[in-house]
Formats: C-alpha cells, sequence, structure tokens
C-alpha cells in the first residue's frame, strides 16, 4: 500500500463490511478484483435468494391456512430483499467510494483539517459499538426463536421451521436434530453476515459527512483570514479557497453517487420493516421486535444525521466569506467572493433517489409512513 493510497478513515466499518463480502481484502485494496464480486454474487445466490424464496413460500402458506396475520413475513421480506439490493447496490459504486475516502485520507494539497484525529477516533468506537449491538441482536433474536420451538410447535398451522429466526416453509420434515440444527446454524451465519450491513453503510455515510464538515470547516477558517495581507496575498489566498471549495463539492457530488440509490432503497424498506415490527410489539407483545425496530431506526438516523451534517457544514461557508474583511479588498476580489457566496448558497446533500435528500426531514417522514403501515396492520 503507498503512502498516497491509505485509508485514514472509516477503517473499523471497511474492516466488518469484508466480513459481509462487501469490501475487499486488504491484497485486494485499490485495484480491480474479481474476486469481490464473484464472493459477494455466490452468497446472494446461495443464501439470500433462496431465503426469500422460502420467505415467500412461508408467506404464501400462511395466507392459503387462513393465518392474515403476516406482518413478521413481510418484515422479513422486506429486510431480506433490502439487504440484497444495499449489498449489490454497494458493491457496484464500491472503487468509486474507495477513492473517495482515498481522496479524503489524503492531506497532499492542503494541511489536515483540525479535529481530524479526534473526531474519526469517535466515530471508529461508534462504528465498534454498532457491531456490538448488531452481534449481541442476532444471537438474542436467534435465541429467542429456538427457545419459543414449543410454542411454536403447538401453534403453527403450516410445515413452518420452528427454532429458526427467519419464518419460512420446507417441503420436508424438519422434526430431526440431525435437519434441524443445520438449518438453524446456516441461518444464523447468514444473519451475522447480513444483520449489520444497513448500520455499517448508514454509519460510513456520517463518517464520510463528517470528514467533508472537518473540510468545509478547514475551508471556513482559510475565507475568514483570506484578505489579511496585501492584495497579491489575498488574490492568492482567494484562489487557494476557491479551488478548495471545487474540490469539496467534487468530493460530495462522488458522495452522493455513491450512495443515492443505495439510500432510497433503504428508506423505502424501512418504512415497510418498522411498520411490521411495531405491529408485532403492539399484537403479539414480542421483546425481540423492539431490539430489531431499535436497530432500523438507529440506522435511518445515523444516515439522515449525516445528510443533514452535510446540509448544514455546506451553507455555513457563505456565512464564513460574509465574516471575511472582504469590504477592504480590491473590488475585483469582492467580485469573485460574490461568486463564492453565491456557490455556498446552494447546499451540497446526498440525494435519495430522485425525489428527497438525506435529512432529519426525510426521517420524520419514514417515521410517519411506519406509523402509517402499523394503522393499515391494525
Amino acid at each position: 500500500m503507498t503512502e498516497e493510497k491509505q485509508l485514514r478513515i472509516c477503517l473499523s466499518s471497511c474492516f466488518f463490511l469484508k466480513w459481509s463480502f462487501m469490501w475487499p481484502t486488504k491484497s485486494e485494496e485499490f485495484r480491480t478484483s474479481k474476486g469481490l464480486y464473484f464472493r459477494l454474487l455466490a452468497f446472494v445466490i446461495i443464501s439470500g435468494l433462496t431465503f426469500t424464496a422460502m420467505i415467500v413460500m412461508h408467506l404464501l402458506k400462511s395466507v392459503e391456512a387462513g393465518d392474515y396475520d403476516i406482518s413478521e413475513d413481510i418484515a422479513i421480506l422486506a429486510t431480506n430483499t433490502g439487504y440484497i439490493l444495499m449489498m449489490l447496490l454497494y458493491i457496484i459504486r464500491q472503487k468509486d467510494l474507495e477513492s473517495l475516502l482515498v481522496d479524503l485520507s489524503s492531506f497532499k494539497k492542503y494541511q489536515k483539517p483540525p479535529k481530524f484525529d479526534e473526531v474519526n477516533r469517535k466515530l471508529e468506537w461508534c462504528t465498534r459499538m454498532v457491531f456490538g449491538y448488531c452481534v449481541f441482536g442476532s444471537v438474542f433474536y436467534n435465541l429467542v426463536k429456538i427457545l419459543a420451538i414449543p410454542s411454536c410447535k403447538k401453534s403453527r398451522r403450516i410445515n413452518e421451521v420452528c427454532g429458526v429466526a427467519i419464518p419460512y416453509w420446507v417441503w420436508f420434515d424438519t422434526e430431526n436434530w440431525s435437519i434441524k440444527l443445520p438449518l438453524i446454524l446456516h441461518t444464523f451465519l447468514v444473519i451475522i453476515i447480513v444483520d449489520k450491513v444497513t448500520l455499517l453503510v448508514s454509519l460510513q455515510v456520517l463518517e464520510i459527512a463528517c470528514n467533508i464538515k472537518l473540510r468545509l470547516d478547514q475551508l471556513n477558517c482559510m475565507l475568514v483570514s483570506c484578505f489579511d495581507g496585501d492584495v497579491e496575498a489575498s488574490r492568492r489566498r482567494l484562489n487557494e479557497c476557491i479551488k478548495y471549495h471545487k474540490e469539496i463539492i467534487s468530493y460530495s457530488e462522488i458522495f452522493s453517487k455513491c450512495f443515492s440509490i443505495e439510500m432510497f432503497t433503504h428508506l423505502t424498506t424501512t418504512g415497510i420493516i418498522c411498520g411490521c415490527l411495531e405491529n408485532q410489539v403492539v399484537q403479539e407483545h414480542r421483546p425481540e421486535a423492539i431490539l430489531h425496530i431499535g436497530g432500523w431506526i438507529t440506522a435511518i438516523f445515523v444516515s439522515s444525521f449525516g445528510g443533514q451534517i452535510l446540509i448544514d457544514s455546506s451553507l455555513s461557508v457563505a456565512e464564513a466569506a460574509y465574516s471575511s474583511a472582504w469590504y477592504e479588498a480590491d473590488v475585483s476580489l469582492r467580485k469573485d467572493l460574490i461568486l463564492v457566496i453565491l456557490r455556498a448558497q446552494k447546499a451540497l446533500f446526498v440525494s435519495t433517489g430522485p425525489f428527497n435528500v438525506l435529512s432529519f426531514a426525510l426521517f420524520v417522514s419514514i417515521m410517519k409512513m411506519s406509523y402509517s403501515i402499523l394503522t393499515i396492520l391494525q
């Protein structure tokens, strides 16, 4: 690994995403690797699509048997579909994202932003905490299902596999533990692999947004002191600020391109999943569903927080430019500064498809959507 291509941000999230076949190994970084795509595609075909088919069959058989409380089936189906799409969309843009992380880790053109190490150290700690939460949630969710095997056998009306965290139907008998145990272990392994995907990707959105904010804060300091000196020095500093601003804008555009469709998928499935899980809590009083809801709400809040940080920090550039001693500058410099202020009034953002941007307002909309789905299921 060369000095020019060294990651200094998102280290923990990239490391944990390797376990989900979404990030290249150390020997594969910074180069085209067919192995990364092959591993993920094989996992999706062998486990993701197989699970989706069995969940769909469970849903159809439940409706056929007259069991119309299918909120768990819909929630798990939406979860599984969302995971598969997010993993595939992420891997498609992985090289662009890797290039962006390398650029944000490089200080060859500009100095390291103030508080860079402190902020990223806190973000790394948050990533490890989230990973621990995901592992704990997966173990707890699977354990509850295993303990509920007796009640599952009494209440089931179809050939449902009792003891697994995912409600699915199979055509063969699973009462023999030599068959049931491999199914439980395989399901648990798949859940461990995919359960952390949404939270880790959301945390990467927050990490990248915070690092772009650090650059914008650095730009603000440069703008405030831009006109301290003679005309030539002021012109040189202003040109440097303009170049830096353009570079940060390009980072934001790549950032949005990497996560736009992925965040749209995340937001769409999250509303459905939370609504169905809320219905399980209200009607069936299932404690494991609360843990599941907490993970999805945290994921959508974290990504929305990152989007809001990007919007607010990009708008602060105009205020910093106006706070400089522009009134003492040459007329030509004032005209150039006006252009900087005009561009800075157009916020940087992460789009979520063609209709919206990642922000707190969108987070509230998703929560309203989940409540609407809950009322429909009631």
